[in-house]
């Protein structure tokens, strides 16, 4: 793993929609950030992505270092299925930016996510509440 970065030098993008992005890519940067979501099929995570109402991505450089993937119907609810960033990068305000820009585009919607203890902190920072009255039935 490269050492961190102790801050980001050069330009960060961040872009709308699947172009730059492919299966591969998509399974490396889940399995690096890591993102534990089931990533051994590429035709079913290219799917994954193509189904989604919004796809934003960050881009250091040309190199792809995180993504964000939100279902939503565009009024009530928004769903943050995916946020990840590679770890080299981590702590330098990529995953703030993806949120910042996927809160821009489902504005007055309820943003929702389902994470490990492990985001808890990152996730408060950025004004998000811990919620108890989610059920769930696993496919």
């Amino acid at each position: 793993m490269p050492a961190r970065m102790q801050q980001l030098t050069g330009t960060l993008e961040i872009r709308e929609g699947l172009e730059g992005l492919t299966p591969g890519r998509i399974m490396t940067l889940y399995r690096r950030a890591p993102l534990l979501r089931p990533v051994d099929d590429p035709g079913r995570v290219w799917q994954m992505f193509e189904n989604s109402s919004l796809v934003l991505t960050a881009w250091h450089d040309g190199r792809l270092v995180g993504i964000a993937r939100v279902l939503t119907d565009g009024v009530l609810y928004s769903y943050l299925c995916d946020l990840a960033v590679e770890p080299d990068v981590q702590g330098l305000g990529i995953g703030r930016r993806l949120i910042e820009a996927v809160l821009e585009r489902c504005r007055g919607t309820e943003l929702v996510l389902r994470d490990s203890d492990i985001s808890a902190g990152f996730y408060a920072r950025l004004g998000f509440e811990r919620v108890h009255n989610a059920w769930m039935r696993r496919a």
